[in-house]
This record gives C-alpha cells, structure tokens and sequence, in this order.
C-alpha cells in the first residue's frame, strides 16, 4: 500500500465511525507519508455538500484494492522535504521507507 492506492477498511471504530466510514467501504492513500502508523485516507462521499469525507485509518486496518499507479520516484517528489526516510508504504506486511528500511520488526505486526 502506498500514495494513491485504493484500500479498504477492515474493521468499524469509533474514530473511524465518528467521521461516518464504516468497514467496507473504500477509498485512497491521500498522503505520500505514514504517520502513527496510519495513512489519511479519503473515501467518496456521494453527498452534494461535500466532494470527500477524510480520516486517519491505522495500517492494519486497511486491505490493498487497487494499485494507483505511484512510482518511488514520485512518492519522494510529494514527501516533506522529500526525504526518503519518511515512512511511505507497506510491503510484505513491513511499513517501509525509500531507503527499504523496516518500521516494525514483526511482519503484520505494525506495532512491533
């Protein structure tokens, strides 16, 4: 998972729940970064008054959908300062930064 994929959320929580997205539903990787171990994502609101609803949604949280396309190259364009040790995509279970180093020691375990 990475900047402008399309994910689905896993599970209902009431941070989740409170900016009205519920599990199922799916949107986008808003952000080039991962902070706190979540990713801002945005979902299609279908609602007249607003184009887009918005929430911080943890990592594990999230199932990958769709790939939207983003080379390494262009995620570090759109990092802050573009330094590659940002945290900015999940492989193989493992939240990693351009420089391929691993946030979590433990695969899936995104707190380890």
């Amino acid at each position: 998972m990475k900047y402008f994929d399309r994910v689905k959320v896993l599970r209902n929580k009431k941070e989740y729940n409170d900016h009205n997205i519920f599990a199922g539903e799916i949107g986008w990787i808003n952000e080039p970064e991962i902070r706190a171990n979540c990713f801002d994502v945005y979902f299609d609101n279908n609602n007249d008054d607003d184009w887009y609803k918005d929430c911080l949604i943890k990592v594990e949280d999230l199932e990958f959908v769709e790939d939207g396309g983003m080379t390494d190259k262009q995620i570090l364009n759109d990092l802050p300062k573009k330094d590659p040790r940002w945290w900015c995509k999940v492989e193989n279970g493992y939240i990693l930064n351009l420089l391929g180093e691993k946030k979590n020691k433990i695969p899936y375990d995104y707190n380890s």
